[in-house]
């Protein structure tokens, strides 16, 4: 959220009334007796301007002194000087006042009133725009009179700040507080060098005089100023985004009811004091009561001024709590910033910026994933505020919300009510609702939006998007004479459209699928030609590699795909020509070229160690196909044993099969060199070969492996332990001890945790735990396996784990909605037969038998899948032939199995079985018994645990 901040109260700092010294007394006269009259009405008239003056009835009392001048012949003295400029001073004339003044300074250098007289005269200057001779009037007194200082230099610095000389002023101000903070002036001093911090962006500075202004100053005077500097000092947090500071300057201003609570009792003292108040201090207090009244009366016009603070403290609240590039915020603020924002929507309907409140309402809840209730409150904004200028912004989110909670339908409900709120976007609403359709693969209907758009918006800005749109929606529909026409349109009305080169190449594309490679190679080289830098280029040099791929054109082929791993812009596009150029490199045995690709990918992907990792693999193998198997091993081990540690990295058992790979000792073939006579050598015969230096045994290479994969103590922890296991596992599977291997299996099935194991490790120790009947600690695999790794290239595995499990306990429903999953959700899965196999024998325990027929038809129909599985799928089809009662078409297909299918001992031993049994339903004894007595002849099914059953089961035939 951008802040809107409201206007602070503000409120300047008194300005003493320049009555506070009493005028000089009359100068003495002589005592000539015809002078006496004259003398008596002089003074008369004197003192009657004083009284006058101290009524603040300032021209009565200059008539008076006019008159008193004519009687002296306009002779200066000191009090008529004194009472005269005081006059002028507060009737703001100044240009007469600084006449009086001047002429008081000069005849009375040594003046009872001089130092008043001099700090009147320094602001009649600065009020008459004569700043700089008021600061040098001013600065004198600073230096000459101390107690005058503080007063004398808070004006200067004032002034200073007003032209924008904010650092002569703080030096000036620094120089008054040097005594420390002690008294009124010092505080306002205190303030405005405060001020003066805040607007330079020294927010440290202000923060530290503000702590020491607050523990002196509790009230009265200073506490509305005191708000209005940390309502300024939070301002300029919230805008450096330091919201804790902010939030504690915002926590230090008084609500509003306190401020009111102050000021009455700080009036009732005064008027209290006034009472009893005689001459200059009753000045003082009725010019301080007069101040305070007008604070009191500003404080009561201010209706918003806690909605103010508290919309204030609902941003810092929201921004703290919202998650930011660093981390996860903290969500007990943002229902912090829930409460305050309600107290503004709920108490002050009439607050300017009250929108502002439920738009951050609706913010905090959105970042609570509380959807619905955000929904709610754009519901609300647009009722209560359509006239806002966020009802656009809030009709997006309407959707929005429901969008980014992967509610697609959701939000395409509510864009489309969005339509009808006051102020909507039509055009950006229809564009999203489209979009999503398009999304959704609602290929007809997101059409149908765009060209409705573009019918009743000609010139939108979204013209270039909608063309080119409507054209995929064609190609998603391989549709390819409307996106023909359709691409060749955009093309025509977008000449220097953003997606020219890709509508080109999807042409090309077009032509390459339907076989006329020569049209598409044409237009793919005229693309490279016409753009060679475009964003989309990568995937036309991928599409040229694969025309010369298929033409066995393989250095061309090589070329191509080169050219788009450096030009490729997206993952995919990159992924895919890599991995073509990688095959053509190991074809044509290009090991320096491969090596030299990947250790550029690894150059530009070392921060993402699955990819670094990746390419370090490529790296070593292109070394051991080169001879480099040292180089190699040490490449290998220093990247795994950094890594080891860390569970979630996919590629470390990767490394650690090809380390192990290299590590393992080759088998020798058996010398045929004949052993020497045991006399030795005859003379003129041949030297023996010398025998050969002894094998490495499994134990000594065990012992290489953890020296090389074994980390730091520091970082050894349960996962590096179980990765070592695993490592010496497959080196007796390498080295051909499958004992070995399954008593190393054995043991990270039995101490491993789950939370141990990266995604590999879950995958292997979750399908030995299920065989072995653990279903707990399967699930406990397969669960983290779905629910922390579920982009691994192996969490597909989870899915069907979790089946197989609920199929071995009886919940067939449930297995029957897991085997789906992984077939729905894990397009591309390595385990999409084992999911359609589970999900057709459990149709099968469900009774839906033609469901089931059907699928295991596929299955045995399935060119990539012959082997085990069709055997599986035919004795499957004989079983829910009998099933159903109709032995003799399951007797059929139970003999293929037996008959064609020998390779698969399993499956062979339940046909046999089965098979016999159905001759028995079918009264064929003679037939069951033969068929028995073949099963048990065969030397192959011995093992088998059918067997068992078909030799108790042959006497009763």
């Amino acid at each position: 959220m951008r802040p809107i901040f409201c206007a602070a109260l503000a409120l300047a700092a008194v300005t003493p009334v320049f009555s506070q010294a009493p005028p000089p007394a009359a100068p003495a006269a002589p005592a000539a007796p015809a002078a006496l009259n004259i003398q008596q009405e002089t003074e008369a008239l004197i003192n009657a301007a004083g009284a006058l003056f101290a009524e603040a009835k300032y021209q009565e009392a200059l008539a008076k002194l006019a008159i008193a001048k004519k009687n002296l012949n306009n002779k200066p003295f000191e009090s008529i000087l004194f009472t005269e400029g005081a006059c002028h001073y507060n009737l703001n004339d100044y240009p007469k006042a600084i006449e009086s003044l001047e002429a008081y300074v000069k005849e009375f250098p040594q003046g009872s009133a001089l130092v008043d007289v001099r700090m009147a005269l320094g602001r009649s200057y600065i009020a008459s725009k004569q700043e700089d001779k008021g600061i040098e009037v001013l600065t004198d007194v600073v230096r000459n009179s101390p107690e005058k200082k503080a007063e004398a230099g808070l004006i200067i610095a004032d002034t200073l700040n007003k032209q924008d000389k904010k650092d002569d002023a703080l030096k000036i101000l620094t120089n008054v507080l040097a005594d420390g903070i002690r008294s009124a002036e010092s505080i306002q001093a205190a303030m405005l060098a405060a001020n003066i911090y805040v607007s330079s962006g020294k927010l440290d500075e202000a923060t530290t005089l503000m702590d020491k202004v607050r523990n002196f100053a509790s009230g009265g005077d200073s506490i509305a100023q005191m708000n209005n500097i940390y309502l300024k000092l939070g301002d300029e947090m919230m805008e450096k985004k330091a919201y804790k500071e902010a939030l504690g300057a915002y926590q230090l201003v008084r609500k509003k009811a306190e401020i009111s609570r102050i000021q009455t009792e700080q009036v009732a003292k005064l008027e209290n004091q006034l009472k009893t108040a005689k001459g200059v201090r009753k000045d003082e207090i009725e010019t301080k009561l007069k101040a305070n009244k007008e604070i009191m009366a500003e404080i009561e016009k201010r209706t918003d001024y806690d909605a103010s603070l508290y919309y204030r403290l609902g941003r810092c609240y929201y921004e703290m709590g919202s998650p930011t590039d660093a981390g996860a915020g903290d969500p007990s603020r943002l229902w912090q910033a829930i409460l305050a924002f309600e107290v503004v929507v709920k108490d002050f309907k009439q607050f300017a910026q009250r929108d502002k409140c439920m738009y951050g309402l609706i913010m905090v809840n959105a970042s609570l994933k509380r959807i619905k209730e955000s929904r709610e409150l754009c519901e609300q904004f647009i009722e209560s505020f359509p006239d806002s200028d966020m009802v656009g912004e809030v009709s997006m989110m309407f959707g929005m919300l429901a969008y980014q909670n992967k509610q697609l339908k959701d939000a395409i409900t509510s864009w489309k009510k969005a339509l009808s709120f006051p102020k909507a976007d039509k055009e950006r609403l229809n564009f999203l609702i489209g979009s999503v359709q398009f999304e959704m693969q609602s290929f007809d209907d997101s059409r149908m939006t765009y060209e409705k758009l573009l019918q009743d918006f000609p010139t939108t800005t979204y013209k270039d998007d909608l063309q080119y749109r409507i054209a995929l929606t064609y190609f998603y529909q391989n549709d390819s004479k409307n996106v023909t026409k359709a691409l060749k349109t955009y093309i025509k009305d977008n000449p220097k459209g953003q997606y020219v080169v890709d509508a080109r190449y999807r042409l090309a594309f077009i032509d390459f699928q339907a076989g006329d490679k020569k049209t598409a190679e044409a237009e793919l080289l005229s693309i490279i030609k016409d753009a060679p830098n475009d964003q989309n280029i990568g995937q036309v040099h991928a599409l040229l590699g694969d025309i010369y791929n298929q033409r066995a054109d393989y250095e061309n082929a090589t070329i191509q795909f080169a050219a788009g791993v450096d030009k490729a812009k997206s993952d995919d596009v990159l992924t895919y020509t890599m991995d073509q150029v990688t095959d053509l490199y190991v074809g044509g045995s290009k090991w320096k070229e491969l090596a030299e690709m990947w250790q550029r990918y690894y150059n530009t992907h070392k921060d993402n160690d699955d990819l670094a990792l990746k390419a370090i693999l490529w790296i070593s193998r292109a070394d051991i196909k080169e001879g480099k198997v040292e180089e190699a091993k040490k490449l290998l081990a220093e990247h795994i044993k950094t890594r080891i540690p860390i569970v979630a990295n996919q590629q470390v058992e990767g490394l650690i099969q090809q380390l192990v790979s290299i590590s393992a000792p080759k088998r020798r073939r058996v010398s045929s060199t004949p052993t020497p006579p045991a006399d030795g050598t005859k003379s003129g015969e041949a030297a023996p070969t010398p025998a050969p230096a002894p094998e490495l045994t499994f134990e000594d290479v065990e012992k290489q492996l953890e020296e090389l994969l074994s980390p730091p103590q520091a970082a050894m922890n349960g996962t590096a332990q179980m990765r070592i296991l695993f490592a010496k596992a497959w080196l007796a599977k390498v080295m051909k001890m499958p004992d070995k291997a399954e008593k190393f299996l054995t043991i990270i099935v039995e101490v491993a945790k789950p939370d141990d194991l990266s995604p590999m490790l879950l995958s292997i120790v979750g399908d030995s735990a299920r065989k072995k009947g653990d279903f707990e600690k399967a699930t406990g695999c397969y669960v983290r396996l779905r629910d922390l790794f579920k982009d691994s290239e192996f969490s597909d595995g989870a899915p069907v784990g979790l089946a197989e499990i609920a199929y071995e306990k009886g919940d067939y429903d449930k297995a029957l909605e897991l085997f789906r999953d992984a077939l729905n959700n894990y397009p591309g899965s390595s385990h999409v037969l084992d999911a359609t196999q589970g999900e057709a024998k459990t149709l099968v325990k469900l009774k839906k038998y033609d469901e089931a027929k059907k699928i295991f038809e596929q299955i045995a129909n399935t060119k990539e899948w012959r082997g085990h599985a069709t055997a599986n799928a035919l004795r499957m089809l004989g079983e829910i032939e009998a099933l159903q009662g109709k032995h003799e078409a399951a007797i059929a297909y139970f003999q293929r199995v037996f008959i064609a299918h020998q390779k698969w001992k399993d499956e062979m031993a339940k046909a046999y079985l089965q098979c016999a049994k159905s001759f028995k339903v079918l009264g064929k004894s003679e037939e069951a018994r033969k068929t028995l007595q073949e099963m048990i002849a065969r030397k192959d099914l011995e093992g088998q645990p059918e067997m068992k059953e078909a030799e108790k089961l042959l006497p009763t035939m």
